[in-house]
């Protein structure tokens, strides 16, 4: 939905011909284009070829329009102006009648939808969509008395906007010379500026939602779900003349799938299209034909998923995989975990030698996360003790286990040991460093209904080489397919455990975030690496705005959390997640009293079907009782809701991305 000043011109003419009694618009009195646009955003309907007629939407969007045009372009809202029980107005604007709005001006559009949606989802309206919200009086700073709070929330208007943009039933109607604007744009992420297709195509494209932009000022713009599964299906087939992909053509290719049949017409327009070969069978152009379909149909809301690693957590994958290589000659090098922190720590060792070679006694000019570091280096009498009081190699393997990138197992000594997953080897011959979730996030937003990422992601994947410079690389495929498959597991270290407290399920900004814990965390730095990391684990989610929220699956760990001390070491392990998994599988569901019950006998059950040494389990299996999770024979309500928390971490994603080769 894109609404500009031609658009809001033509609402109002509508609205004005049919309170004048007229039963329609003549199309000469609105421009063509316009009105086609329109039409493809579900505001306003061809009661004849020449003849126009408000949707019922669209009368309610002409009518939202001119509420805001009677407020006036300056602050109506008075000291103490009363919205809404505790709620009184401090700021709000009107508009000015689209007559005086620049040429470029968006009154609506996809970057605003999303800023609406954030602010909806948040309870208040983030940094990054104040400005732009209240500058087209969607938005209003109010005081809280209940909270005694000042924030920036929705005005009815802004939330009626917002209910029209749901309702409105878009269209889908791909000609052949829309087509070739579709084969010829990049896919994205991009930057707008990239975009030279006549403004007349891209309303067109984003009227059907198979484009979105970038909060807050459509700086990158993208192929959303729909849009990616189109351009697809008109990179392999979709040539010819007229119209090549559309609603009734779609639902034609569906019958004839479903049914094997259609008329001779029917099955030689499918496949002269490409949809359909000579023989009859469905094309790879017609199998994303298809998935068009789903998306314009179900239109899944979807999830912007992300993935996170660490430099340290990379490093301690590379570490496993040449421990394993060198235990094929010899068995004792087999990754166990002192096996692994020797390793680490002549590794370590290493790196920071080098590191002070190479700055000497001008340690300001090290960058800040490894100066501190490289001082106590110099100071270390005990190189051990120095890599266990400046670095957590069981923090790193629980977060590796978290993302399934590695197992913990028994070898056939009883030892526990650290195998490679599919997923890790696919980690290590990428061979990137680290990867952040805003990065991630810059290729999976777009998988949402009709959003992008802003700008601050894109930029972070192109610098991290998850993005190119109109698409994503290899790598960022790779990384948006990991962050959509892998089964995670809940981890929490004690301070992110302080971070996920510290958010409320709705209400709080990243600054807002940094603000409260500058105390505990000592820079802004740590409180967005433990940010990154919850949102990886499906925990919050950050909004393009800048709000936090907390997820389904947040809100279920908050609950099974609640009465796990504050300094706990690792209030949750994939680890310890495991054997309440194996604890449920063994035990007996007793439903009115919210517990499992297990035998004595069947914790032996438990641990052979983990695979785990026997230490690794009975150290789990206390931790879990230490916790509150496990009583002396039972899985309780907080373990319960722990795995509840971890099957909505693992939700499928509704979309799906293109495929590639890693």
């Amino acid at each position: 939905m894109v609404i500009k000043k031609k658009h809001a011109i033509a609402l109002e003419r509508l609205l004005k011909d049919e309170e004048r009694d007229l039963p329609f618009t003549p199309l000469e009195e609105v421009d063509e284009a316009t009105a086609r646009e329109l039409e493809l955003m579900g505001l306003l309907r061809f009661a004849s070829p020449v003849r126009l007629v408000p949707t019922y939407l669209g009368r309610e969007l002409a009518y939202l329009l001119r509420e805001l045009y009677a407020l006036g372009p300056k602050p109506y809202a008075e000291e103490e102006e009363e919205v809404a029980g505790d709620l009184v107005v401090r700021e709000a604007w009107g508009l000015r009648p689209p007559e005086a709005w620049e040429e470029g001006f968006r009154f609506l559009g996809s970057e605003v939808v999303a800023m609406l949606e954030a602010a909806e989802r948040a309870g208040q309206v983030g940094p990054e969509g104040i400005e732009p919200l209240m500058a087209r009086g969607l938005a209003a700073r109010v005081w809280d008395r209940e909270r005694k709070k000042e924030y920036v929330a929705l005005t009815d208007q802004g939330r009626r906007a917002l209910e029209i943009y749901r309702a409105a039933d878009p269209g889908l109607e791909v000609d052949a010379e829309l087509a070739q604007v579709i084969r010829a744009l990049p896919l994205g992420p991009a930057e707008s500026a990239r975009l030279s297709t006549p403004a007349e195509k891209e309303h067109l494209l984003e009227a059907m939602r198979l484009i979105a932009y970038s909060v807050p000022q459509t700086e990158v713009f993208a192929f959303t779900a729909l849009g990616q599964a189109v351009k697809r299906a008109l990179t392999l087939g979709g040539y010819g003349e007229g119209d090549v992909l559309t609603e009734d053509i779609l639902l034609a290719l569906a019958d004839y799938v479903d049914s094997g049949q259609a008329t001779q017409a029917g099955l030689a327009t499918l496949q002269a299209l490409g949809y359909v070969g000579p023989a009859g069978e469905l094309l790879p152009a017609g199998e994303w034909a298809l998935e068009a379909l789903r998306l314009f149909r179900d239109r899944p809301e979807g999830l912007p998923v992300a993935f996170d690693l660490t430099e340290e957590e990379t490093s301690t994958l590379r570490a496993i995989q040449e421990l394993w290589e060198k235990a094929k000659a010899n068995p004792e090098e087999r990754p166990t975990f002192e096996r692994l922190r020797r390793e680490m720590i002549d590794r370590r060792e290493k790196e920071y030698k080098a590191l002070l070679e190479k700055y000497g006694r001008k340690l300001e000019e090290m960058p800040e996360k490894f100066r501190l570091i490289a001082k106590r280096f110099q100071e270390a009498k005990d190189l051990a003790r120095w890599y266990d009081e400046n670095f957590d190699l069981r923090a790193d393997l629980h977060g590796l286990e978290g993302f399934n990138l590695i197992r913990s197992q028994e070898d056939e000594k009883g030892k526990e040991v650290f195998a490679l997953t599919s997923y890790g080897q696919m980690v290590l011959e990428d061979g990137a460093k680290e990867v952040s979730a805003p990065a991630v996030k810059a290729i999976t937003t777009p998988r949402k209904r009709f959003a992008a990422p802003n700008l601050a992601w894109y930029q972070k994947a192109q610098a991290e080489g998850l993005a190119g410079s109109a698409e994503p690389t290899r790598r960022g495929y790779l990384y948006a397919d990991l962050a959509e498959k892998v089964q995670r597991l809940p981890f929490l270290t004690r301070f992110e455990h302080l971070v996920f407290r510290a958010i409320p399920e709705r209400g709080m900004t990243v600054p807002e975030l940094v603000e409260a814990l500058k105390k505990e965390a000592g820079s802004e730095a740590r409180v967005l690496w433990a940010l990154n990391k919850l949102e990886a684990r499906r925990l919050v989610e950050v909004l393009p705005d800048g709000n936090i929220v907390e997820t389904e699956a947040g809100v279920l760990l908050d609950k099974a959390l609640a009465g796990v001390p504050v300094g706990a070491g690792f209030p949750t392990t994939p680890l310890l997640v495991r054997v309440l998994q194996a604890l449920k599988e063994v035990g007996t569901l007793y439903v009115k009293e919210r517990r499992v019950r297990i035998l004595p006998r069947n914790l032996a059950e438990a641990q052979k079907r983990l695979r785990l040494s026997g230490e690794a389990f009975a150290d789990a299996l206390e931790m879990a009782r230490a916790l509150g999770y496990v009583g002396q024979n039972s899985l309780n309500e907080a373990g319960l809701a722990l795995l509840e928390a971890v099957e909505a971490m693992n939700r499928p994603v509704a979309a799906r991305y293109v495929e590639v080769s890693y």
